[in-house]
Formats: structure tokens, sequence, C-alpha cells
């Protein structure tokens, strides 16, 4: 099973690259650290990244997949944030 690692609940992330056609993303955390995100708990989730647009931010939980140093999943989307 692979491990997975939360960032501890609901955090800011701005979109650095949009997703792409093999629903990958790059986040930059308010901390300034950068997330690569390659999967997501359910397909609406997916969805909802890809629509937004460089620039913008999500208010959402992702969680460390598998041992691959920065690779990261969508585990949850929170309403609070414009884009």
């Amino acid at each position: 099973m692979p491990e997975m690692v939360s960032t501890n609940g609901a955090e800011i992330y701005t979109i650095v690259n949009e997703v792409n056609d093999h629903g990958a993303a790059t986040l930059r955390g308010e901390n300034g650290s950068t997330y690569h995100v390659t999967s997501y708990d359910d397909e609406a989730l997916r969805d909802y990244l890809a629509s937004q647009r460089r620039g913008e931010q999500v208010r959402m939980d992702i969680e460390r997949a598998g041992v691959r140093a920065n690779v990261w999943q969508v585990s949850a989307l929170y309403p609070g944030v414009q884009g």
C-alpha cells in the first residue's frame, strides 16, 4: 500500500502549471513549497482542478502519493478561496 502523508489539513495553493493531458499539475503552497500533483481521490477532484487556471488559488488537502520525493494526491477540496 502506498504511503499517504497529509499536509495537515486544508491549505491554500496557487496553480503554477495547469492540469495537463496526463492529469498532472504543479502547485505552490503558501510557504513557497512546490507540489507536483499526479493523482486524485476521485474524478470530480481532478475535473475541478482542471477547470482552474494558472495563478488561481484553491483550498484543498493533498497527501504524498507513493514513495517518490515530490508526488502528491488531492484528497479533498474546500470552499473559501476565489481565483
